[in-house]
C-alpha cells in the first residue's frame, strides 16, 4: 500500500508542476457553477411570487416555450455538465500519466521497481484523480447545495442534494465513472508511443461514455438509490478489470512481445 501511495503522491506532485492546467480545471468548474447559478437566480427572481410566475410562464408561452420544459432542460444540463466533468478531467490527467514517464526515460526504471504492474497503474490512476476529485467536491457540492435552496428549483430538488440518490451519484457514481474512464486512459497511456495517439483514443472513450454517464447520474436520479449504487459498483468493477488487463499488457515493455 505504501508503494502505491508513493506512486500516487509522485503523480500529484507532477501535476502541481503544471499550475496552468490546474487553474484551467478549476476555472471550468467555476465557469459552469457561476453561469448556471446566475441563470437559476434570475429565474428565481422572476418567479418569486405567484403573479410573477404566471406572467413569466405567459411570456414563455408567447414564444412557444413551456416553463417546465425550460427548467427541466436547464437542471438536467447543469447536472450533466457538473457530474461528468470529473470523468473528463481524470481521463485527461491519466491519458498522459504513464506516457510522460516513457518520454522522460523513467518508464524502464518504474517497470523494474519493486512494485507490481497493477500497483503501478492503480497508483497512477489514484494520483490522476486527486486534484479533479477535490474540485468536484468543492465546486459541484457547494453550487448544488446552494442552488437547491432556491424556491423555483424545489420541483427538481432531487438533482441538487435533496435525495440519497444524488449523494450516491455525487460521492460514488461520478468518482466511479471517473475511475473507469481514468483506468482506460492510464492503460492507453501505457500502451501508446506518443501523446497524439493516447489523447485520440482517450477522447474517443470520453465522448462515447460521457453520454451514458450523464444519463445515469442525472436523469437516473428519479429512478432511486438502487440504480446509482449499481452504477457505481459496475464502474468500479469495470475499472478494476481494465487495470488488471492493462497490467498484463504493459509487461511487454520489459519482457518483449
Amino acid at each position: 500500500m505504501k508503494r502505491l501511495l508513493r506512486i500516487a503522491h509522485t503523480e500529484v506532485l507532477e501535476q502541481r508542476r503544471q499550475p496552468w492546467m490546474i487553474f484551467i480545471l478549476a476555472a471550468n468548474y467555476a465557469f459552469w457553477s457561476v453561469t448556471f447559478g446566475a441563470l437559476f437566480l434570475l429565474i428565481d427572481q422572476f418567479t418569486g411570487r405567484a403573479e410573477d410566475l404566471a406572467l413569466f410562464k405567459q411570456r414563455l408561452n408567447d414564444f412557444g416555450v413551456q416553463y417546465d420544459t425550460v427548467l427541466q432542460l436547464t437542471t438536467s444540463t447543469f447536472g450533466s455538465l457538473t457530474l461528468t466533468n470529473l470523468p473528463l478531467f481524470v481521463a485527461i490527467m491519466s491519458g498522459t500519466s504513464v506516457l510522460h514517464d516513457r518520454e522522460c526515460g523513467t518508464m524502464p526504471f518504474l517497470m523494474l521497481a519493486p512494485v507490481t504492474r497493477l500497483q503501478l497503474l492503480v497508483g497512477k490512476l489514484a494520483g490522476a484523480m486527486v486534484i479533479p476529485f477535490g474540485c468536484h467536491v468543492v465546486f459541484v457540492g457547494v453550487s448544488s447545495l446552494a442552488l437547491g435552496q432556491l424556491a423555483s428549483l424545489a420541483p427538481y430538488a432531487n438533482k441538487f442534494g435533496a435525495s440519497p440518490a444524488w449523494w450516491v451519484a455525487f460521492l460514488l457514481g461520478a468518482p466511479a465513472s471517473a475511475a473507469f474512464v481514468g483506468a482506460l486512459g492510464t492503460v492507453i497511456s501505457a500502451l501508446s508511443r506518443d501523446v497524439r495517439t493516447s489523447m485520440q483514443y482517450t477522447s474517443f472513450f470520453i465522448g462515447l461514455l460521457s453520454l451514458g454517464f450523464g444519463a445515469v447520474l442525472v436523469d437516473g436520479l428519479t429512478k432511486g438509490l438502487a440504480l446509482q449504487v449499481a452504477f457505481a459498483i459496475a464502474c468500479f468493477i469495470a475499472a478494476a478489470i481494465t487495470l488488471a488487463i492493462g497490467a498484463r499488457l504493459i509487461s511487454r515493455d520489459v519482457t518483449g512481445p
